[in-house]
């Protein structure tokens, strides 16, 4: 079975509201792609913010420049307090290719990234409960007919193909994934990722269910925006605490999942041969130039 398109913590961005996955969704796209890339959609997360959440809510000009405002903030915020962090990290996993790699190590690494994540989260909640309080009753409604023709387009999506057809697809990804950072695969590699991604459960209603059950809150938190006292430290712990509406079962199955990706991402780096070796440097090498160009700039 496959997993599905959000594992809990596993997926950081399935379950935020789409107005805070604003600028970290540039940085983690750019990341993909090529160097020089990253560089030019950093400097250009403003305005993509911009469209990325006018294309949720249509904003009054008041609210565009409250938003520009916000956006402003929390980028020198991004790039002077966490880039260099990120920097660290990409160093760190430079200097380790070629070291043997146990699955403790890649989930030590992947909590750091979940860490950065939450301060993120924690430091832009204010900015975005402020805009979130001016928002109108139709505004309201209009962001959430659109997230209603998301969750459609998404159930559609996966009701609509077989768990075989899931798991090709998933496949497909991961081995692009790797292939982007390692360059060509050896065939063992390729048998290697099938061989723990046939062990992946398929969450994938569940995953739907449970974003249901995030939106529901956040709309019940919306409804009394402008009576709560209490809606910021609501809407943290709405952001921080996305496994609250997890049953028991979903969260075993996330939590196997994700252990099963880290011996799969584990394995796989510790075949990579002296060619792939050197591919992977070349890549770290120049997102942490292009970093270190970004904090110059700071």
């Amino acid at each position: 079975m496959t997993a599905s398109p959000g594992t809990g913590t596993g997926n950081l961005t399935a379950w935020i509201p789409p107005r805070l996955r604003l600028c970290v969704l540039g940085l983690l796209a750019a990341t993909l792609v090529s160097g020089c890339v990253l560089r030019v959609a950093y400097n250009q997360l403003d305005w993509l913010a911009m469209w990325y959440i006018e294309g949720y809510v249509s904003l009054d000009s008041s609210q565009k420049e409250q938003a520009r405002e916000m956006i402003g903030r929390n980028i020198v915020w991004h790039r002077t307090t966490q880039l260099p962090r990120y920097a660290a990290l990409l160093e760190d996993l430079r200097d380790g290719i070629g070291q043997p790699l146990t699955t403790g190590d890649i989930a030590a690494r992947y909590d750091e990234v979940v860490d950065l994540w939450d301060a993120f989260l924690l430091h832009v909640a204010p900015d975005a409960a402020a805009l979130l309080l001016t928002l109108s009753d139709e505004q309201v409604e209009s962001l959430f007919e659109r997230l209603e023709r998301q969750n459609g387009e998404l159930a559609q999506e996966y009701s609509g193909n077989t768990a075989t057809m899931r798991r090709a697809r998933q496949d497909k990804a991961v081995i692009r994934a790797f292939r982007r950072f390692t360059g060509r695969l050896t065939t063992g590699q390729v048998a290697l990722i099938g061989s723990h991604t046939a062990n992946f459960e398929d969450t994938s209603t569940e995953w739907l269910n449970r974003r249901a059950a995030w939106q529901a809150e956040f709309g019940q938190l919306l409804a009394a925006r402008n009576s709560d006292p209490a809606f910021l430290a609501n809407l943290t712990g709405l952001l921080l605490d996305p496994n609250q509406f997890d049953s028991p079962s979903y969260r075993r199955q996330v939590e196997y999942n994700q252990q099963e990706a880290f011996k799969l991402v584990a394995e796989v780096m510790n075949s990579l041969n002296a060619r792939q070796q050197a591919h992977l440097q070349g890549k770290l090498d120049t997102y942490i130039e292009d970093l270190t160009v970004l904090l110059r700039g700071a």
